[in-house]
């Protein structure tokens, strides 16, 4: 393996590696690597995925972002492209930044006033628009919950008790999605505490692989329920005001604070097809998938039955 680090140092010209790699904690769909060379410090991500112009595309996003004053972190190139093909692995390459993910507890509310400052300043940038926007298919939850009865494994039990629960909220979440207005902006569409790297004050927010062109509602809605603890009052208000005065959301609340919740489901649907194998046979990932889906479902519902609570 050490291999492949040697030649992605050869490649970027960043000098030659001084230390063995360290594998670095976090990394749900791709493998993170530390290195450090003679010309400095380095992330590594592996890909596990092969749609290269996806990440093209939200690596850009990410640097159009940091153009506007964003602290994002963003992928170096080679020969102008984000992803770089290596040895049949896709990597791609970052600075690396001494900064740590904050605990739900550690966020303060002036952290969160940072992070809708930034959020609000990413939706507000003019998009191209020439951009189609594609919409979600709907998932078939039954037919996975049929599959999932051939499988004896622990983890789908907690999703096959509430099948019939999560069938009701999903049938509304997806008719609220199919609602909502064409506004479109910049999303990240991974906008939570993990993602972001604090030194002190100072922070970069990470892991753009997901931003898109999308409607900024479900950005919005997201960000601020995993920020705000699931909706700890006072900083939901924090959140709330700091957006707000920045972005206009043009959809009715009501239907996007439900429509919000598509990113989780389709999450979790990817999660079960994971952990079934119907998607991948390697044993990392369908691991992961196995350990995702009761925490996916369970936001899931803890989410729908707080939305009378949001929209208040």
């Amino acid at each position: 393996m050490k291999d492949i680090f040697e030649e992605i140092a050869k490649i970027y010209n960043i000098g030659k590696l001084i230390e063995n790699p360290k594998k670095l904690l976090g990394g749900i769909t791709n493998k993170v690597y530390y290195i450090k060379t003679t010309s400095g410090e380095y992330v590594v991500k592996i890909l596990s995925k092969s749609d290269i112009d996806k990440f093209e595309l939200s690596e850009s996003i990410a640097d159009t972002a940091s153009n506007n004053n964003i602290n994002a972190l963003c992928a170096i190139k080679n020969e102008n492209k984000y992803v770089t093909s290596i040895n049949d692995y896709n990597i791609m390459l970052y600075p690396y930044y001494d900064g740590k993910v904050l605990l739900t507890k550690e966020l303060t509310l002036n952290h969160i006033k940072l992070l809708a400052n930034a959020l609000a300043h990413l939706h507000k940038i003019n998009v191209p628009n020439n951009f189609k926007v594609i919409k979600y298919k709907k998932n078939n939850f039954k037919k996975i919950y049929e599959l999932s009865l051939k499988n004896n494994n622990i983890c789908f039990s907690f999703f096959k008790e509430n099948i019939d629960k999560l069938i009701k909220i999903y049938d509304d979440v997806y008719s609220s999605y199919l609602k909502l207005s064409n506004q479109k902006s910049y999303v990240h569409k991974d906008f939570n505490r993990k993602n972001v790297l604090w030194n002190n004050t100072d922070f970069k927010i990470i892991d753009w692989e997901t931003a898109t062109i999308d409607n900024p509602s479900i950005d919005f809605f997201n960000s601020l329920w995993f920020l705000s603890n699931d909706y700890q009052e006072d900083k939901a208000k924090v959140f709330l005001n700091e957006y707000l005065n920045i972005m206009t959301l043009k959809d009715d609340f009501n239907i996007s604070v439900r429509a919000s919740i598509i990113e989780e489901c389709n999450w979790l649907a990817f999660s079960l097809k994971r952990a079934l194998g119907l998607i991948t046979n390697d044993e990392y990932e369908i691991k992961i998938g196995e350990e995702s889906i009761n925490s996916s479902l369970k936001e899931i519902i803890n989410y729908y039955e707080k939305i009378d609570l949001i929209l208040k």
